[in-house]
């Protein structure tokens, strides 16, 4: 039914990744569908605050990250292409599913905080501004 498959999750939460993984992995082997997997590091903000970083930080936080996913795909036994980007979380995961042709992205949700209510979180953002499918799985 979907020929591809965008998995974002955020590597700091290792349980929620490995259920999402886990599910992701099961649709996948019912549609024989490829499975991309992203994480999205956050940008540092204001300039003020980039200033205090230094200058490997990007760079670093960029490397964790790829072991830390690598190692979760691993543990999670699902057969998946791995990403790692830096930006806004939904603007940078809209424009990877775009640029894949991705079919279908699956998102976690947990349950909204009060600064979701007033802000919207990624999740909410995803499905109201993706041209793609998106399918919220709740815990």
């Amino acid at each position: 039914m979907f020929a591809k498959i965008l998995v974002p999750v955020d590597v700091s939460i290792a349980d929620e990744t490995q259920n999402l993984l886990g599910k992701a992995k099961t649709l996948a082997e019912q549609w024989s569908s490829d499975v991309h997997v992203v994480s999205v590091i956050p940008n540092v903000g204001m300039p003020i605050v980039g200033s205090y970083m230094d200058a490997s930080f990007e760079a670093t936080a960029k490397s964790e990250t790829e072991a830390e996913l690598a190692r979760q795909i691993a543990a999670s036994s699902i057969t998946a292409q791995q990403h790692v980007l830096t930006g806004t979380v939904y603007d940078r995961v809209i424009a990877l599913a775009n640029a894949l042709k991705i079919d279908l992205i699956l998102i976690g949700a947990h349950q909204p905080e009060l600064k979701n209510y007033l802000l919207g979180s990624n999740a909410a953002r995803l499905v109201r501004h993706s041209h793609k499918s998106v399918l919220v799985m709740r815990d």
